[in-house]
């Protein structure tokens, strides 16, 4: 009996380990991978986890398959080479400005919903590799700016035949073949009728999203307040479009027991304009927040309102133009005993955001 607990203890954990290594390399690596590597990596993934929770499957095949997915997005010689020892630098180099690193956690801005604040994963156009994309440059370079070149090119000669949607990307359809294009380069992509084979599809200097660090105990010791940025579960978010099990980082805008508005783009709590703090007057007024808070969801039309309950807080993107934040305003209040913390710091990459967080 102690023999058969024993086992399977080890093999829960093997499993775990080896989900935890599929999550990181995807983490790593999904700005410059393969989309096909990644995206099979995410298959293997699926299976590998359903097979665990079930019981029923070929398990050593599932483990096999997800092991060989994980080196083709994360090669063992990148792990083990000069590149881990980087990223394990700069993890290190965050944590080491905590008094207690076990007080903070690391988080990555996946999407443009709090820009200009804080920068999500975007693309610039860009006609093939640049001087500092060469192989001896191009680690330096994404070391300091993020940045790093990518593209996509046609598998085969044919005409486009369809474009659809598919998770966090766009697939055309070229000659009967799908091509995965990262949503983060939708905005460059530029569709034509016909392709050849090795064409570039899509090519562009991708920039990483800013990596923040989350003080997990501020709200042990501190009330969250309105202006706060930060990270929640979306694990109680009842919204069909909403990720579960993952986090999201938004703006706090409502507090508990308050009757929330969207007023011509103004933030509008318990019949009032929100000037305080400063951030919301400059959301509203700055032409960089292109017109304020936008009314959608269920703050659609200026006389919609949203009533928070106790312990509830409404979240929303600074940047609610249009497809670009889906927060409060459709899935509203998040609990307190949802939130990680307030993001307090950018610590990478090396750019306009470095720093705190306003």
């Amino acid at each position: 009996m102690n023999m058969n607990f024993l086992r399977k203890r080890k093999t829960k954990k093997e499993a775990k380990q080896l989900l935890q290594s599929a999550k990181h390399a995807r983490n790593m690596r999904e700005d410059i991978a393969d989309q096909r590597e990644l995206e099979t990596l995410r298959q293997a993934e699926d299976v590998f986890r359903q097979i665990c929770e079930t019981g029923r499957g070929n398990r050593p095949q599932a483990m096999k398959a997800l092991e060989e997915a994980i080196d083709q997005v994360y090669p063992f010689r990148l792990r083990q080479g000069m590149r881990e020892n980087v990223e394990v630098i700069i993890v290190a180099v965050a944590a080491a400005m905590a008094i207690r690193a076990f007080f903070f956690e690391p988080f990555k801005i996946p999407t443009g919903s709090m820009q200009p604040t804080l920068n999500g994963i975007n693309a610039e156009a860009q006609m093939g590799p640049g001087v500092f994309d060469n192989p001896i440059t191009k680690l330096p370079k994404w070391l300091l700016s993020g940045a790093s070149y990518k593209e996509v090119r046609a598998k085969t000669s044919g005409s486009l035949q369809a474009v659809r949607p598919f998770r966090d990307s766009v697939l055309l359809n070229i000659g009967g073949v799908d091509h995965r294009i990262p949503s983060y380069m939708k905005d460059i992509l530029k569709i034509k009728r016909v392709y050849q084979k090795d064409e570039v599809i899509v090519g562009g200097r991708i920039i990483t999203g800013d990596q923040v660090i989350v003080n997990k105990m501020a709200y042990n010791f501190r009330s969250p307040n309105r202006g706060d940025v930060a990270v929640f579960d979306t694990r109680h978010i009842k919204h069909n479009q909403v990720r579960k099990n993952t986090f999201y980082i938004k703006r706090m805008v409502g507090m508990p027991l308050e009757r929330i508005q969207i007023q011509e783009g103004r933030l509008v709590v318990n019949g009032k304009p929100v000037t305080d703090p400063a951030i919301f007057q400059q959301i509203a007024t700055d032409p960089v927040y292109q017109g304020g808070h936008g009314n959608d969801g269920l703050l659609a039309t200026a006389t919609d309102v949203i009533e928070l309950g106790e312990d509830l807080y409404l979240m929303c993107g600074d940047n609610t133009a249009p497809g670009m934040s889906l927060d409060g305003r459709f899935f509203g209040g998040v609990p307190r005993k949802d939130f990680r913390g307030p993001a307090v710091f950018v610590y990478w990459p090396f750019r306009e955001h470095w720093g705190l967080i306003r």
